[in-house]
């Protein structure tokens, strides 16, 4: 054999063993890769939220949204001659029903593969009102460091919302809260 050709087979032995062996650790890295997601309404999700009763206090379209007081006890056809036109402030209220007196203020059905904890956060309290949602047969409210503990699936939870307007100002316009439920894998 030939010295120099020796000489190039060890270099490229060389070089391909530190190659082979690298450390793994790498300053940065940018990597586009494509993700299918599929959207649904909330009756059709993997978590679904479904409006109990006849949705007076609620809109059922794409998503739940919730109204205190009700349309329906704020219109002149209304049974209660008060006409209430919103919570009172420095106040902790509780709505377990909708208006007919339904079982619930709204459902959560664990519609997925696995069972989970469930619970809501607010992301914005500054000026708004504090928003909750607790299970109606215990009372507690739901909380990240308390969910409601593994909602098997195909099982359901009956809530309600309770509403703390300590600190908030009294204004002509609804305040516009948005609450995020959380369904996170148990760990039973």
């Amino acid at each position: 054999m030939n010295r120099r050709t020796l000489l190039a087979s060890l270099g490229g032995l060389t070089v391909g063993s530190i190659f082979a062996a690298g450390s793994g650790a790498f300053t940065s890295v940018r990597a586009d890769r494509g993700v299918a997601v599929r959207t649904a309404d909330d009756n059709d999700s993997l978590l679904k939220l479904d409006a109990n009763g006849v949705a007076e206090r609620s809109r059922d379209a794409d998503m739940i949204e919730f109204e205190f007081p009700s349309l329906a006890e704020r219109e002149l056809d209304d049974p209660n001659p008060q006409k209430p036109q919103g919570l009172g402030t420095d106040s902790v209220y509780r709505f377990s029903s909708d208006v007919n007196g339904s079982e619930g203020l709204f459902i959560i059905q664990n519609q997925g593969t696995q069972p989970v904890d469930v619970y809501s956060t607010q992301e914005n309290t500054n000026n708004l009102p504090d928003v909750d949602i607790f299970d109606i047969e215990t009372g507690d409210i739901l909380t990240e460091s308390d969910p409601y503990r593994s909602l098997d699936v195909g099982k359901a939870i009956a809530l309600g919302i309770q509403v703390d307007t300590y600190g908030v100002d009294v204004k002509d316009d609804a305040y516009q809260v948005a609450l995020i439920i959380n369904a996170v894998a148990s760990d039973q």
